[in-house]
């Protein structure tokens, strides 16, 4: 018990540590734009995931690609 309670006293200021990098973090509309962009550069169309709802652009979101290279294989299910 005293192992794990050492473990998380040292593990907090280091988590918080990646908080206080002063770093922007991209907002929902930029994510969803930068995946738009790798989307649509692959031949693709990004659509959201039904029911997914988690205010990260990369879950709530796929990239959609139809067409012959869609990497199916023939025959395979």
């Amino acid at each position: 018990m005293r192992t794990i309670m050492l473990a998380a006293a040292l593990a907090a200021p280091l988590g918080l540590l990646g908080c206080a990098t002063g770093q922007p973090q991209p907002t929902y509309g930029e994510q969803v734009s930068s995946l738009t962009a790798d989307c649509q550069a692959r031949g693709g169309i990004l659509t959201p995931i039904p029911g997914a709802s988690t205010g990260r652009a990369a879950t709530d979101y796929g990239c959609e690609i139809r067409g012959g290279q869609s990497g199916r294989i023939p025959g395979g299910r």
